[in-house]
């Protein structure tokens, strides 16, 4: 009898690696494992939807983003090379666990950055003479209604720029993650609770018109901006204009991410900044 040779086919080998993830996700990282789908690859990062939401794994040369674990490790490694769009992903215990790669979380990092207490003319000098529009972005509908304080104007001007423009994010909602963000943080470092108050009248609102409005990236983008959670270089420059760092260089590192989302991001963020010099206190989170 003849012995037939059989072909066989490995499986790829399973790479371990550690994360730093962001504390808005510890609940997701931490509790017990959940499956979820891979919504999208690339070089340097991968889009895991999990449970109706979305978590981003990276590589560290990419930007820090507030729903994401960052792995020790740059996008020439190609350490996501073995996960595919639409592959099944797990997610909890503290681990991501791919096909062939599994990420431990070994450390945390929280996306709301600390700011110092600042005053309506520290705010004006550091804003001074920073962009606060980008092409194709109308400005002039949310600046009136954040300067106004009134939540019904603000939603409606919100909505008007979800989903505006191309991209995984697009620039309207980047520009409107700005502002928010901005308004929440900043308003906060101010002392001013009724931006706090207005913002959470309409997160509920506007939450579910991104539902229907714009990529599920992009929402939970928006839903992390609503409380104050950024991308890395968002929160460096929140921090300078308060007084820690240099307000230039962080503008500049953030006008550099992405194609159009950095500018915008920006963009947004001055913008939140100069309707909180022009809007006046109001316990109920409106202008009286």
């Amino acid at each position: 009898m003849t012995a037939q040779a059989v072909e066989t086919r490995s499986s790829p080998a399973s790479v371990r690696m550690p994360g730093v993830a962001s504390t808005a996700i510890h609940d997701a990282l931490s509790e017990p494992q959940t499956p979820g789908t891979v919504l999208g690859t690339a070089s340097h990062a991968v889009w895991l939807l999990v449970d109706g939401d979305v978590i981003v794994a990276s590589t560290r040369d990419a930007t820090r983003l507030p729903n994401g674990v960052e792995v020790a490790a740059d996008a020439i490694a190609d350490t996501f090379r073995t996960v595919r769009h639409g592959a099944p992903v797990t997610v909890g215990l503290g681990q991501v666990l791919f096909e062939g790669l599994t990420i431990d979380v070994v450390r945390w990092w929280d996306p709301r950055p600390v700011l110092r207490p600042t005053s309506d003319a520290r705010l004006s000098e550091a804003i001074a003479g920073l962009p606060t529009t980008v092409p194709e972005i109308d400005s002039g509908p949310l600046s009136a209604a954040l300067s106004a304080g009134s939540p019904q104007t603000i939603l409606a001007a919100s909505i008007s720029l979800i989903g505006r423009g191309p991209g995984l994010t697009p620039e309207g909602d980047d520009y409107l993650a700005g502002a928010l963000s901005a308004t929440r943080m900043l308003g906060e470092a101010m002392r001013r609770e009724d931006t706090a108050v207005m913002l959470d009248s309409i997160a509920g609102p506007l939450m579910r018109h991104t539902s229907t409005r714009t990529t599920t990236f992009s929402a939970a983008l928006i839903r992390h901006a609503l409380d104050g959670r950024v991308a890395a270089p968002a929160g460096a420059l929140l921090r300078a204009l308060t007084g820690r760092g240099d307000v230039a260089d962080s503008h500049q590192d953030l006008t550099r991410v992405g194609h159009t989302s950095g500018p915008a991001l920006a963009a947004g963020m001055i913008l939140g900044a100069r309707s909180l010099l022009q809007s006046q206190p109001h316990s109920n989170g409106g202008k009286r």
